[in-house]
């Protein structure tokens, strides 16, 4: 969702179709990549120098026998009750998971951000530290920012991390087997990037990721089960409108290295993927294309097999869907709630929830949340139940409600309200089963934004 050319304007979906390319680059990211050959933020371009291999710093974090995992979407991949390095200021005990915190099911405020941002990344490190991300402090990626923050949940304070190599808005994260955190793509001054960089937490640095075949930006990242990550979809800019992509490529963590991976069946971006207990990966909706008023919302599914590196189509969804939230369920099926359907001013929010089974490849109904929600925060705590906060009503109104679903009964539950209303935030399940909410946009057009962060303690089932 960025700066449209001013004929379309839209209320709370627009797409960043800029047209200035970009004309400065940090210096520093300069030094790291120029020596390669030639910067390149253009896209749709087969010149692209070769990928940018970046090992491990001296004294970076370290563990390769950590397993991977993942929870794409707004959010990015944690590793739960992994073993937390010597010194740490997480809150488990080395080899330990921690003990659950029961609430009320209300939120509470604690330390904002130092910096009143939206559309960030964000991604849970092993030490049960979150990190928010780059971001933009205004409508657009030429807002966007460079700055990295971490939030220690022992002491419900935020610290400043190192910045990242170049700004970048709506990013993708992930954080990888070893404990770095990888982003990628993005969008600045109005043009989606094909830079990646990787955070090393064990001395605070990023290093270059090599480069992506294709920029793209508001599309998913995901952790295979072999520890490589899978790049799918993500917009492309388009005068005089804006399009998706199909196309999908695959980083190796060992190597530094992106490759080409199989396309997708259909072009999507501001879709969910999520990783499947079988090692497969399953898209839903997205956007296809925008242009102006007019644009083209999917309800396709399909499913990615990287032992194959190719894609079959999986069951569609019973109604179309983009900026939606997508969870794993406990017990292997996928939650999937919200969104819009449709790229006009005609479209309010689902409040619709559906859930895909990998074993019979259906999908079955289930209880519709209390509101419609598009652009909200969803993630799944640690007792299976997931939750879902803010964003857009149906009204184009941002919202302060939650609400838990739990997957035992198929029903969804008031819980109490944010401080502040926000959509898209950056949201994270800590290790302790709460849930911190952080940043965000106080309006459909993200005129406004916030530096409040909260976190949301349930209460027990």
């Amino acid at each position: 969702m960025e700066r449209p050319d001013p004929v379309s304007r839209r209320r709370g979906r627009t797409f960043e179709s800029g047209t200035l390319p970009i004309l400065l680059i940090d210096a520093l990211a300069l030094l790291l990549v120029v020596a390669s050959g030639p910067a390149a933020f253009l896209y749709l371009d087969s010149s692209h120098p070769s990928p940018i291999v970046a090992t491990a710093p001296p004294g970076a974090q370290s563990s390769p026998t950590a397993a991977p995992g993942g929870t794409p979407g707004l959010g990015a991949s944690s590793v739960p009750g992994a073993s937390l390095p010597a010194g740490s200021s997480g809150s488990a005990a080395a080899g330990q998971s921690p003990k659950l915190v029961v609430g009320n099911g209300t939120w509470a405020q604690v330390d904002p951000l130092p910096q009143a941002l939206w559309a960030t990344a964000s991604a849970s490190l092993r030490d049960g530290r979150i990190m928010v991300i780059g971001g933009a402090t205004g409508e657009s990626s030429f807002d966007a920012v460079a700055s990295a923050t971490m939030f220690d949940p022992a002491t419900n304070r935020w610290s400043p991390a190192t910045p990242m190599l170049q700004p970048r808005a709506y990013a993708m994260a992930v954080t990888l087997a070893d404990g770095s955190v990888l982003v990628a793509g993005g969008s600045r001054n109005g043009q989606p990037l094909d830079t990646a960089e990787r955070y090393y937490p064990g001395n605070g640095s990023w290093v270059a990721a090599g480069r992506l075949n294709l920029p793209r930006t508001q599309g998913t990242l995901t952790v295979l089960q072999d520890g490589r990550v899978l790049a799918a979809g993500g917009g492309v800019e388009g005068t005089p409108g804006w399009t998706s992509t199909s196309s999908t490529e695959v980083f190796d963590p060992k190597t530094g290295a992106w490759s080409i991976g199989a396309p997708m069946e259909v072009e999507r971006a501001r879709h969910t993927a999520t990783l499947l207990p079988d090692g497969r990966v399953l898209v839903t909706g997205g956007a296809t294309t925008y242009q102006g008023d007019v644009g083209s919302v999917t309800a396709t599914a399909e499913l990615y097999d990287p032992k194959s590196n190719s894609w079959r189509h999986a069951a569609s969804m019973s109604t179309p869907r983009y900026v939606h939230g997508a969870a794993l369920l406990t017990d292997g099926r996928v939650l999937v709630a919200g969104g819009w359907y449709a790229t006009s001013n005609t479209d309010p929010s689902h409040e619709t929830a559906e859930i895909y089974d990998p074993a019979t490849d259906r999908w079955s109904a289930t209880a519709s949340m209390a509101d419609g929600r598009a652009e909200f925060g969803l993630v799944k705590l640690p007792d299976g139940r997931v939750l879902a906060a803010g964003g857009d009503d149906p009204a184009y109104k941002v919202q302060a409600g939650s609400e838990l679903y739990d997957p035992v009964s198929g029903f969804w539950q008031p819980m109490g309200n944010l401080a502040a209303p926000v959509m898209w935030p950056a949201i994270q399940a800590l290790p302790d089963g709460r849930v911190l909410m952080a940043s965000g946009a106080l309006d459909a057009l993200a005129a406004h934004v916030t530096a409040v962060c909260e976190i949301f303690a349930p209460a027990p089932r």
